[in-house]
């Protein structure tokens, strides 16, 4: 049994793994406590590259390397079956693309759910994020952020995570930025592999946040920060991209069992997006989300109904 499990799940990008692995190796205090680092591959890695992350990871006492390739793609799926495969305490998860900065982030971690057993999970905050005046007024109005630090917007969307690096104290939050997030694994039991969290999982850390807050409180440490080196995505993919971003924020508000007035957010969202990329001639993009927001319109009800079940 572990005290932490970390789980990274990658795919073909082994620069930006190795940078986030050589930034875990350089963690500090923790020589009490015991960590698997569990790698989720829906790619490939040559044993030669897992030989050197281990050297990197023989710096820290009591640490272990396990990789795990998968038959089926999709960051959804990697973090259900990683599930299945940890046996730490906490679950801590880093997209491949994350850098620790901080060599007591995981020290810091540690204290802060030992500060307050009701808490279930610990999220930390990526550097450089911020929103203009009137960026944040726009984001409200386009209810794609809150007021609050904390809250998820009217559409469930995160944007209020741009409010972070305003804050100094450890506050309550409803979601985790998925770049970095924390939970007691014992939270997350009632994770489903969800048929629409497919390849573009989209809102994934969201979901997680949701499942995890019905055991106990969720909480972002200002001092845990870390750099998320955001690889860019392809304009060949936006239109999948933003479908999904209508339809999983759409079964999430049925998870939530939401308001009507909700789902008229997203749409609202939904519809303001369409604008914007076609403003931007981005319109892969604008394909998807009309297509999202006619899914909206028009959900298939019957064909997800077991997994709305609590």
């Amino acid at each position: 049994m572990h005290d932490v499990s970390i789980v990274i799940p990658t795919r073909n990008r082994i620069k930006d793994l190795t940078l986030c692995i050589e930034s875990i190796g350089r963690q500090t205090e923790l020589e009490d406590v015991s960590i698997e680092l569990l790698i989720v591959d829906d790619g490939d890695i040559e044993e030669s590259v897992l030989e050197y992350f281990r050297k990197v990871l023989n710096r820290m006492p009591q640490t272990e390397l396990r990789y795990y390739r998968k038959n089926k793609p999709g960051v959804w799926l990697s973090r259900y079956e990683a599930l299945g495969l940890i046996n730490g305490d906490i679950l801590l998860s880093f997209d491949d693309d994350a850098e620790l900065d901080d060599p007591l982030y995981i020290r810091r971690m540690l204290d802060t759910y030992a500060a307050d057993k009701s808490i279930v999970g610990v999220g930390g905050i990526a550097k450089g994020m911020s929103s203009s005046r009137s960026g944040k007024l726009l984001g409200m109005l386009t209810c794609q952020m809150s007021a609050s630090p904390g809250r998820l917007s009217a559409s469930t969307l995160a944007g209020s995570l741009l409010l972070w690096g305003e804050t100094q104290d450890t506050f309550e939050t409803d979601f985790f930025h998925g770049c970095n997030m924390s939970f007691r694994a014992s939270a997350l039991k009632d994770m489903k592999p969800y048929p629409w969290m497919t390849s573009y999982a989209v809102a994934d850390d969201i979901y997680m946040c949701h499942l995890a807050s019905k055991y106990g409180k969720l909480v972002i440490n200002p001092d845990m920060k870390i750099t998320h080196h955001e690889s860019p995505s392809s304009r060949d993919k936006a239109g999948r991209v933003a479908r999904a971003t209508a339809v999983n924020h759409y079964y999430l508000l049925n998870l939530r069992k939401a308001p009507v007035k909700n789902y008229a957010a997203l749409l609202w969202t939904l519809t303001y997006l369409t604008g914007k990329f076609t403003l931007k001639r981005n319109f892969n993009a604008v394909s998807g989300y009309v297509s999202g927001i006619l899914f909206v319109l028009n959900p298939r009800k019957d064909k997800y109904r077991e997994y709305m079940l609590d």
